[in-house]
């Protein structure tokens, strides 16, 4: 008998963290039998040559109770990965089962990482299958890599920890701060994957083997190099990292980010950054002023440059960034802010979606940048 569809509908009932089930076969299994099953933390899916090819993976969850008692672990953490066939998702799936040495449970499912074949062509089934599962969880994170998703399984976190301690598991507590990709969980998706204005931005995944290392080893740990975009249910295309800068001071999800002036040797902590959008109704299509406020705390001021200097070179950096954002929202022929939403929903007698949906650089009517810098207790000179 197949454990996983034996279970009551708990999809709605589960918490965020881990937890067990009761199961039934012909008779219930107790905790004891925990060991029983293959606890999927992930799930990666690609389409290749009219098939979908499903990747589980599962961690080592003696791996987790050593880290949660403070047992040093000497050799990284083990990770399980399968890799199923078929020409649906659910058939993919089946296949895996049916090799499994275990039955697979993926109530603990946290994370699902797609290929570009699947965002580009299979996103439909990819929705509809996660909404029939009854374990499968509507705040799953969601991420894109163009890397083998296999590689991107078995990457590394530090310490030896398992990689439930990694981006893929817990994308909050690592870009918490000084990041401006902002995380998408499957809920977000689904209410915005058919809505007729605006974008969706889903983080791409990479493999980083120059930024840390262990033990004289580098470490390959999974990071974010930008972001694959759709709109109206259609790929739109991928904007790099770079381009996207500007959403760090529109989207008011940032808490503090760092800037230098690194020709001044100025070092600024920007705080709290807000944006205000406001509508304007008497043209043929609607037009946005855009205002940004934030204040700031100077950081290092080597060569003593006067602080009102410093307040308007901000600014203007902060107006760049925005600029480059649009700009490549426009190569892309995409709202990449997501500014046209404000019409859709508060003006939507006055202009149809596709009047809407005109969003350019040149919707924006008026920016105002406002940034308020202060001097912090122990800046340096």
């Amino acid at each position: 008998m197949n454990l996983k569809r034996s279970q009551t509908n708990e999809k709605a009932n589960c918490s965020h963290g881990y937890w067990l089930s009761t199961f039934t076969d012909d008779r219930v299994l107790g905790n004891e039998e925990i060991q029983a099953q293959t606890y999927g933390s992930a799930l990666g899916i690609d389409y290749k040559e009219g098939e979908f090819i499903l990747y589980f993976q599962a961690l080592n969850f003696a791996d987790i109770a050593k880290q949660e008692g403070a047992a040093i672990l000497q050799e990284k953490s083990t990770v399980v990965i399968g890799e199923g066939k078929g020409e649906s998702i659910e058939e993919a799936f089946t296949d895996l089962e049916q090799h499994a040495a275990l039955p697979l449970y993926i109530g603990h499912i946290n994370s699902f990482i797609l290929s570009e074949r699947v965002i580009k062509n299979k996103m439909k089934d990819f929705i509809e299958y996660v909404g029939k599962e009854p374990l499968l969880r509507y705040n799953s994170w969601l991420f894109v890599t163009d890397e083998d998703i296999k590689k991107v399984f078995d990457s590394d976190s530090f310490f030896n920890l398992p990689n439930l301690f990694t981006i893929t598991q817990r994308p909050e507590t690592v870009i918490y701060e000084n990041y401006f990709i902002s995380p998408l969980k499957f809920s977000e998706l689904v209410s915005k994957f058919y809505q007729p204005v605006g974008s969706i931005l889903i983080p791409s995944l990479v493999i980083n083997e120059h930024h840390f290392s262990e033990g004289g080893k580098g470490k390959k740990i999974p990071t974010l190099n930008g972001g694959y975009v759709l709109s109206k249910q259609q790929y739109k295309g991928f904007v790099s990292k770079q381009d996207l800068i500007g959403l760090k001071w529109v989207e008011n999800k940032a808490t503090v980010m760092f800037f230098s002036l690194n020709e001044q040797k100025v070092s600024v902590e920007i705080m709290d950054p807000k944006t205000n959008i406001v509508v304007l109704g008497q043209q043929k299509k609607p037009l946005y002023d855009l205002e940004v406020r934030a204040n700031g705390i100077l950081k290092q001021n080597l060569d003593n440059v006067d602080m009102e200097k410093i307040e308007k070179k901000v600014e203007i950096k902060v107006e760049e960034d925005i600029l480059k954002t649009l700009d490549a929202g426009g190569g892309i022929n995409t709202d990449l802010f997501n500014i046209s939403e404000k019409a859709y929903r508060y003006h939507v007698n006055k202009w149809d979606n596709k009047m809407i949906n005109s969003f350019d650089k040149t919707s924006i009517n008026n920016m105002k940048i406002n940034i308020h810098i202060e001097h912090s207790e122990n800046y340096k000179r």
